[in-house]
């Protein structure tokens, strides 16, 4: 059981929290050692992302990445701690990394000049991404994030 896990067992003895197999969605709770979720709504993969971490029982705090888009401090912070390459943080299969030519311009970019045109539009940032104490995890690998949350 990890640290998540536990402290939501420990809830469920308290009554605070239901137990593992009634199906609850912690979409829309504030545990202090919540995940960051960053996703858009209408997205499936995101879906698929948020059905993962709610089937496993891990709580998040959801951030719309849309309406609340990361920061290049932010994008650089999360790129920094997760080691891997700029590129992966793209949505290259997205209408705006297309629209922009990103495949072309990206690789003449610097990684400053590429975190800040991140920061101007969510819709060129892959999701979901998983932002945790000890993790990045950016796109929805459910393996990896087996390893990573469980």
């Amino acid at each position: 059981m990890n640290r998540v896990t536990e402290s939501i067992h420990k809830s469920s003895e308290d009554g605070s929290a239901h137990s593992p197999d009634q199906g609850r969605d912690f979409s829309n709770d504030k545990p202090e050692d919540a995940i960051g979720f960053v996703c858009y709504k209408p997205c499936s993969t995101c879906a698929r992302a948020r059905v993962w971490l709610n089937d496993h029982h891990i709580p998040f705090n959801e951030r719309d990445i849309k309406d609340d888009n990361p920061s290049a401090s932010e994008l650089k912070r999360w790129w920094e701690m997760s080691g891997l390459p700029l590129k992966r943080f793209f949505n290259t299969s997205g209408q705006s990394y297309r629209s922009l030519n990103m495949k072309d311009r990206l690789p003449q970019m610097s990684n400053e000049e590429a975190l800040e045109l991140l920061a101007t539009d969510g819709m060129l940032v892959k999701r979901p991404i998983v932002v945790s104490a000890n993790n990045i995890l950016v796109g929805f690998r459910p393996e990896e994030w087996q390893k990573a949350l469980l």
